[in-house]
């Protein structure tokens, strides 16, 4: 039974899970974007949508997803409320 709902609700294998993750660290390198220039990225993105709502910054992840023929970068953030006016 358990392993009928782990397949309808997409509960990915180890394997699915080692292979995107060997994908992120080869985007990574080929990017050539260091864990020092991630970390900036993620602050700076934290900076900006700070001066317009309140966020959790401890919740705030940053990565890149590669697609076909792109690469994007993914930013979760959890909202707690939207100013009414920014803040400069």
């Amino acid at each position: 039974m358990l392993s009928i709902l782990k397949r309808f609700f997409g509960e990915k294998s180890s394997g699915q899970v080692a292979r995107k993750r060997m994908q992120l660290v080869l985007m990574h390198d080929r990017m050539d974007i260091t864990p020092d220039i991630m970390e900036a990225l993620k602050n700076d993105i934290i900076g900006v949508l700070s001066r317009y709502m309140e966020i959790d910054n401890k919740s705030v992840k940053v990565n890149l997803e590669q697609g076909k023929d792109f690469t994007a970068l993914i930013s979760n953030v959890q909202v707690k409320r939207v100013y009414r006016h920014a803040s400069n």
